[in-house]
């Protein structure tokens, strides 16, 4: 397979500029690697819409950025956001360029191939939707972005002022002061749920949407560790192809149910299950619901009562009663 040409963002106006066009003629590279090849979902997360709406938009980020060019870039502002997405973009096109070698059929034999790919391709929507968020129509508006929740709104700008992207181990620390967590495990659990686009960075995007899907904010953490860290029924990076052929398995035990992040809907959940009559349905919380509320009124009508087909399914009276900020240890 021929080298698909990606490269990281240099510094200055005009490598800027640069690094956005090697960006673009990157993406239709990939675009005609991955043809109409039959690995790929039709369904959301489809990399054949979401590679040229990429293309499309990182070229409407180049005009905007060329037209605002005269002033210091401030500090995680635009340029240096770019810097980091297009790096990471770089890296997770030459990781799905590798899952494609010409002519080998075998290539795709055994269920690790496949895995990867939706891997790839929810990450490829979770940066475009970002991308999309941050700069709407191609225009930078990192700094003015207003987060879901007020509380986390405020926690971002009294800790990182006017800056959409903050390293990984900066985020930690600044979290830990208000929402305590022990480094080890319980860091790299957290990391990799807050850390959609997988770069080691932490955009005010990504922390909108894990605030969201773990509201109330004064329980957090707590919430986070009860339903991604230890409950049966949640799974991370999949899609509703994969929801439904789970459950399959299911389909004889009315009330099974697994639960994920919506890719359409980032910020919201995708709870599947199974009904009384044996068939896989979906349905999408109120975004101001929160995840806990919504599991336990299904548990009293009946609906989630297996999480992947368990027959325990986890107790979370305590998040409705919970207030006070708690330690919380995550084991190897």
């Amino acid at each position: 397979m021929a080298s698909s040409g990606w490269l990281g963002l240099t510094r200055g106006p005009r490598e800027e500029q640069k690094s956005l066009a090697r960006a673009v003629r990157a993406l239709e590279h990939l675009e005609q690697v991955l043809g109409r090849d039959p690995h790929l979902e039709p369904s959301p997360p489809s990399l054949a819409d979401l590679l040229p709406q990429m293309r499309g938009l990182l070229r409407q980020v180049a005009e905007a950025q060329r037209l605002a060019q005269g002033g210091l870039p401030e500090p995680g502002g635009a340029t240096e956001f770019l810097a980091g997405y297009l790096s990471n973009l770089a890296q997770k096109g030459q990781q799905l360029v590798a899952l494609f070698p010409a002519g080998n059929k075998a290539f795709w034999e055994g269920p690790s191939r496949r895995r990867k790919l939706t891997k790839l391709s929810l990450i490829f929507s979770h940066m475009h939707t970002e991308l999309r968020a941050l700069f709407p129509d191609g225009h930078y508006c990192g700094h003015m972005y207003q987060l879901s929740k007020p509380q986390a709104q405020e926690f971002w700008r009294e800790n990182c002022g006017k800056r959409c992207v903050v390293p990984w181990e900066e985020f930690e620390k600044l979290l830990s002061s208000c929402h305590p967590v022990k480094p080890g495990p319980m860091g790299q659990a957290l990391k990799s749920t807050i850390d959609l686009t997988v770069s080691g960075h932490v955009s005010i995007f990504e922390f909108d949407v894990f605030t969201c899907l773990f509201q109330p904010w004064s329980s957090l953490l707590k919430n986070w560790t009860l339903l991604a860290v230890t409950h049966p029924g949640y799974m991370a990076f999949i899609t509703y192809a994969e929801v439904k052929a789970r459950l399959q398995t299911y389909l004889d035990k009315p009330g099974s149910y697994i639960f994920r992040l919506s890719c359409t809907r980032l910020g919201q959940w995708a709870i599947g299950h199974v009904n009384e009559h044996g068939q896989v349905l979906q349905s999408i919380p109120s975004p101001n619901k929160p995840l806990f509320q919504a599991l336990r009124e299904g548990q009293k009508k009946g609906i989630y009562l297996y999480p992947d087909g368990r027959n325990v399914n986890p107790d979370l009276s305590e998040l409705e009663e919970l207030k006070d900020h708690r330690h919380i240890e995550v084991s190897q």
